[in-house]
């Protein structure tokens, strides 16, 4: 009932940005803006800090049922592999074919009327 009467008089309020916390574990989940990365091999503390600046943060919970674009597997190796000056345009090469393949789909889909 709550949840209804904050949509209807639009009092929503934006949600903090998580903490800061230490590198995740192998098999953690990282999120930022929609996307998330399974944590596929131990994070250097240099790449963390990287990616903490980036905005990345490891999700609270364990089942997270946010709507969320996941990156694939080999996104994180390759950062980790990838220069400091190469890092981002990795990481958007990920986003965008990720962005693409969605998009490719949802056009193929049949519309409902």
């Amino acid at each position: 009932m709550k949840s209804f009467f904050r949509t209807l008089f639009g009092i929503r309020t934006k949600r903090r940005a998580l903490p800061v916390t230490p590198a995740p574990q192998v098999g953690a989940y990282i999120t930022r803006n929609g996307y998330k990365i399974k944590v596929t091999q131990p994070c250097s503390v240099e790449l963390w800090d990287w990616l903490l600046l980036a905005g990345w943060r490891v999700i609270p919970v364990r089942n997270d049922r946010r709507a969320s674009v996941r990156l694939p597997d080999e996104a994180m190796p390759l950062l980790g592999a990838a220069s400091i000056e190469q890092r981002q345009r990795v990481l958007d090469g990920f986003m965008a074919s990720v962005r693409s393949s969605r998009q490719g789909r949802s056009a193929s889909r049949p519309t409902r009327h």
